[in-house]
C-alpha cells in the first residue's frame, strides 16, 4: 500500500478536468512526478501493473518504480535515484555569465564574478586570451540556452 500521509516529503496532487491525476513528490531538491489513472490519489492506493512497457521505456519506468518503492520504505526520495548532472559546474558558470550579460556587465566584470579577482588580475591580460575566451564562450552558450537551446538538455 502506498499512503502519502506519513512521508516528510512535500506532496502535491493535481486532478485535471478530465480526471487525470498528477503526483509530485519533492524532497531536498529532488522530485518524482507520476501520472496516475484509475484510482484516487487522495486515498491510500495499491499500485499494480498489468501492462508491458515498450522496451525503450522499460529502464526509466523500472527506475521510477524502484524510486517509489524507496519512498514507501524510507519516507524519503533516496539520492541514489537522482544522479548528479555531470555538466552542473559548467552550466552554473554559463547561467551566471548570462545573468551578468543581461544585467549589462562587462566581460571583465563577469570574469570577476566567475573566477575571482586574483585569477582575473593574473590572466586577463594574458596574450593567449584564455580567460577572455572562456567568458565569451560562457555568455554565448548562455544566450543559446536562453534562445531555445535549453530544450536539448531535456533529451
Amino acid at each position: 500500500m502506498l499512503d502519502f500521509a506519513p512521508h516528510s516529503c512535500r506532496i502535491s496532487i493535481l486532478v485535471t478536468g478530465d480526471g487525470h491525476q498528477h503526483l509530485l513528490v519533492e524532497d531536498n531538491g529532488r522530485s518524482l512526478q507520476l501520472a496516475v489513472s484509475g484510482v484516487s490519489l487522495l486515498e491510500p492506493i495499491r499500485l499494480t501493473s498489468s501492462v508491458f512497457w515498450p522496451p525503450e521505456e522499460l529502464k526509466q519506468r523500472l527506475n521510477g518504480m524502484e524510486c517509489l518503492n524507496g519512498l514507501r520504505s524510507t519516507g524519503r526520495l533516496q539520492s541514489g535515484f537522482f544522479p548528479t548532472e555531470p555538466r552542473r559546474t559548467r552550466l552554473r558558470r554559463v547561467l551566471r555569465a548570462l545573468d551578468g550579460f543581461i544585467a549589462g556587465s562587462s566581460h571583465r566584470e563577469i570574469a570577476l564574478a566567475l573566477f575571482g579577482r586574483a585569477r582575473v588580475e593574473q590572466d586577463w591580460a594574458d596574450p593567449g586570451d584564455h580567460l577572455r575566451d572562456c567568458v565569451r564562450r560562457a555568455v554565448r552558450r548562455g544566450r543559446s540556452l536562453m534562445n531555445g537551446g535549453y530544450k536539448r538538455l531535456l533529451l
